[in-house]
């Protein structure tokens, strides 16, 4: 076992017990750590006594403050020494600082799991009420990850990636051709509902016949794209979260990184890049399908002819810019699904509590991202005159 040694000891240094001593200003106490901690040493057990003893005394400390003594001796026998008596401080009330410590040391409990405050600064715990700097790291961590994708997208333009185009094909039958009884469910009870709700208003105009204009539109526009989005934020993005979140639980994705194969290559590529191509096609499919809703409201309820209707749905689709511009919405949501799925997969806890929060709010990030999304391209086409 490696050990350390903080400065030149002085030669009794190697017999001296590990020691730890208290000297309190005000709120703040200052831990001096000293003698020889080793594995072969069971006396730790009585500086460890001495801490539980001191913390009970003393609960209302406010900050917690580490030093070395001049010809402290120690090895791992200290991080785990360090680590739980950190253990025992409540860091929303109390401020641990570790300024005077080795970045060796600070580096161990931090791998360790504990949060020792590193970097080490002594305003490192200080409470930040607003702007949260919680917030700021988070999207720092999305920005980073944005970019990570658009670095493999390039590498996979490039023919440099190692994406594997069967996990392409196994995603893509995923989040397409197996998404297609809910999205033929979903879709074609929209388009009866808004038929139903049309023909109510307009047959006191007497214009029953435009509900086939009001269906067509609304779903080429809004409904198509906006309800396989949310379909898929609640099937597919859970499931992309669940199962990178899995691997990420048991190792799996540290594997990865060992063996020098990028998780954004090799786990993230393939999937966005399925539900970026099979989002648009559903969501034509989700088009007709809402359409043959209207239709049978049409025929059954409303006594339209089949060929009426259809003459009607296509006057309003004469600019097949309607149709584009839902199809354009959708590559887009498929993107914003992806990439938040697998971003929350990756960045799960390492318990099944925290997988769980994870799934859940890959979900509910890309159900608000999608509705901001579309919200964001009706204001522009609205501004550029296109619709």
């Amino acid at each position: 076992m490696k050990t350390h040694h903080h400065s030149s000891p002085s030669g009794n240094g190697e017999s001296k017990k590990p020691s730890i001593e208290f000297t309190r200003s005000g709120d703040s106490v200052l831990c001096l750590l000293g003698g020889r901690w080793s594995l072969n040493d069971d006396s730790r057990e009585g500086a460890e006594r001495k801490w539980n003893a001191y913390l009970k005394s003393n609960p209302t400390l406010d900050e917690v403050r580490f030093q070395f003594e001049e010809g402290i001796i120690w090895d791992s026998t200290l991080v785990v020494f360090m680590a739980k008596i950190m253990g025992t401080l409540d860091t929303k009330t109390k401020r641990i600082v570790l300024d005077d410590l080795p970045e060796g040391l600070c580096r161990l409990l931090s791998l360790s799991g504990v949060n020792p405050g590193f970097p080490k600064k002594a305003y490192a715990n200080r409470k930040i009420k607003f702007p949260d700097l919680n917030l700021l790291f988070l999207a720092n961590k999305f920005v980073s990850f944005w970019g990570d994708w658009v670095l493999a997208m390039f590498r996979l333009l490039t023919g440099k990636s190692k994406m594997r185009w069967q996990d392409f094909a196994d995603a893509a039958r995923s989040c397409g051709a197996a998404a297609l009884p809910i999205v033929t469910l979903i879709s074609f009870l929209t388009g009866l509902t808004m038929a139903f709700v049309g023909s109510v208003q307009l047959e006191k105009f007497n214009a029953k016949i435009y509900v086939a204009d009001l269906v067509s539109l609304a779903m080429v526009r809004e409904m198509g794209a906006l309800m396989v989005a949310i379909v898929m934020a609640g099937r597919t993005g859970a499931a992309f979260a669940a199962e990178i979140g899995n691997m990420k639980l048991n190792e799996e994705i540290d594997s990865l990184r060992t063996f020098g194969i990028s998780p954004i290559d090799f786990l993230v590529m393939p999937r966005t890049l399925a539900l970026f191509l099979m989002t648009p096609l559903l969501t034509l499919y989700a088009d007709v399908v809402g359409m043959l809703g209207g239709l049978t409201v049409g025929t059954q309820v409303m006594d339209f002819s089949v060929l009426h209707y259809f003459e009607q749905t296509q006057v309003a689709l004469s600019s097949m810019w309607e149709v584009f511009s839902g199809l354009l919405k959708s590559l887009f949501f498929g993107l914003i699904i992806g990439l938040v799925g697998c971003y929350k997969g990756l960045n799960a806890g390492s318990n099944s509590a925290s997988l769980g929060k994870a799934v859940t709010s890959a979900v509910v990030l890309s159900v608000t991202l999608i509705v901001v999304c579309d919200a964001l391209f009706e204001i522009l086409f609205s501004h550029l005159d296109l619709r």
